[in-house]
């Protein structure tokens, strides 16, 4: 059996930042129980297994080291960009298969891109009138502080928290400032009581621009560095509200692993880029039993 894997950084240019992600490039004969338990070991937010390669697809499947996702972001990207790299798809389209359907990914320049379709629910309080103090609370920061004026964004309006969907639905927190997004503390139970599947907080500096952070302690990810399926919720969120938009997504600078996401978006439909660094090759010398 195959165990060799590369590590990548993902939505960076330089090594050492961004997202990492453990890629095992043909694992076909492992089980998904043993599939957790390398997940587990590695560590890291996601670790993806591909179980086969075409020319133009593969099939994969993600772990967090609590459980497995039927789609997420980063290791889209990391994976599409490693099975480039050892020559297992090539030209400048191919289609990754996950639970979550097909995803299209497509290169330009250094980058690759992957496209996916969803929506956002209108604002959480339309449903939940104490949304924003339940979303305050968990966060640990004050209730003034939640919202944002899209003109931080070089938009007109005024955004609210909501969920929004691209393969995994996830809660948009939009706040203030940078020093409300720097002062998030999540409390892991509370937001779990507001959103199972974490919050991706938000804020604008300046017109194309946003900081986010990404809080999901239920999948083992106390924070993550870049998360690529809640930035594809981000753009459905703002173009679903603000129009067609273009925008890059800085994230991880507060736990030290600073990343660069790229967001195209018009009303149902999104593409999210970034770039990667090759990190490190090994292979596994024991197999979970």
């Amino acid at each position: 059996m195959n165990t060799e894997f590369l590590q990548v950084d993902v939505f960076t240019e330089t090594a050492y930042r961004g997202n990492p992600l453990a890629v095992f490039p043909k694992a076909g004969e492992l089980t998904r129980r043993q599939m957790q338990a390398i997940a587990r070991e590695m560590n890291l937010s996601e670790t993806t297994f591909v179980t086969s390669a075409a020319r133009d697809s593969y099939q994969v499947l993600i772990f967090t080291p609590q459980e497995e996702l039927p789609f997420a972001g980063h290791p889209t990207i990391g994976t599409a960009w490693t099975l480039r790299h050892l020559g297992l798809i090539s030209g400048d389209e191919v289609y990754q298969h996950s639970p979550a359907g097909p995803t299209p990914i497509r290169a330009r320049g250094q980058a690759l891109w992957f496209t996916r379709s969803g929506s956002a629910t209108e604002d959480f309080e339309d449903t939940d009138p104490n949304a924003s103090r339940r979303i305050a609370d968990a966060l640990s920061v004050d209730v003034d502080a939640i919202g944002l004026e899209a003109r931080e964004l070089g938009r007109p309006g005024l955004l609210r928290p909501a969920f929004s969907d691209a393969g995994l639905r996830q809660l948009m927190v939009p706040v203030k400032n940078l020093d409300t997004l720097g002062g998030c503390r999540p409390d892991a139970e509370r937001l779990r009581d507001v959103s199972p599947h974490g919050a991706y907080c938000f804020t604008g500096v300046g017109a194309g621009q946003a900081r986010a952070r990404g809080f999901f302690p239920d999948f083992g990810i106390p924070e993550d560095p870049a998360t690529g399926s809640a930035a594809a919720a981000l753009g459905l969120y703002l173009a679903s509200r603000l129009g067609a938009v273009e925008l890059s997504v800085t994230q991880g600078v507060e736990i030290g692993r600073p990343s660069l996401i790229r967001i195209e978006a018009e009303p149902g439909s999104v593409a999210v880029g970034g770039s990667c660094r090759m990190v490190l090759s090994g292979r596994l010398e024991a197999l979970p039993g």
